[in-house]
């Protein structure tokens, strides 16, 4: 018995070492969001020009507003697409941003 208790002692310890151990740290998930033109327009408004109505991604964000009498869009200015995925977003962990369908803006994030 008393050979027993050693060997008992370090299985525990053994046992407890293990557990207080520190695990891998839990991956961020990502989260991809999609700005179609008419949201980006929101940030153009706010933050290009008020009179801005719609913006597209083309590697930068362009900002317009309909012109007088519907015959076309008029350009008010350039924005960053980093700044508008900040402006949707202000909370998260901005990562990086991408070219979608339709000059859309996609926006990701660590969650």
């Amino acid at each position: 018995m008393t050979r027993r208790v050693p060997a008992l002692l370090v299985a525990l310890l053994a046992g407890l070492g293990a557990l207080s151990l520190p695990s891998a740290p839990a991956r961020a998930a990502v989260l991809e969001v999609t700005y179609s033109p008419l949201s980006l327009g929101d940030y153009c408004s706010a933050k290009v020009d008020s009179s801005s109505t719609i913006g597209f991604h083309n590697g930068s964000v362009s900002c317009y507003r309909w012109s007088t009498g519907g015959s076309g869009l008029t350009y008010t200015g350039g924005g960053s697409a980093t700044a508008a995925c900040a402006y949707f977003n202000p909370s998260a962990v901005f990562l990086g941003h991408a070219q979608g369908a339709g000059q859309a803006l996609i926006c990701r994030y660590s969650v």
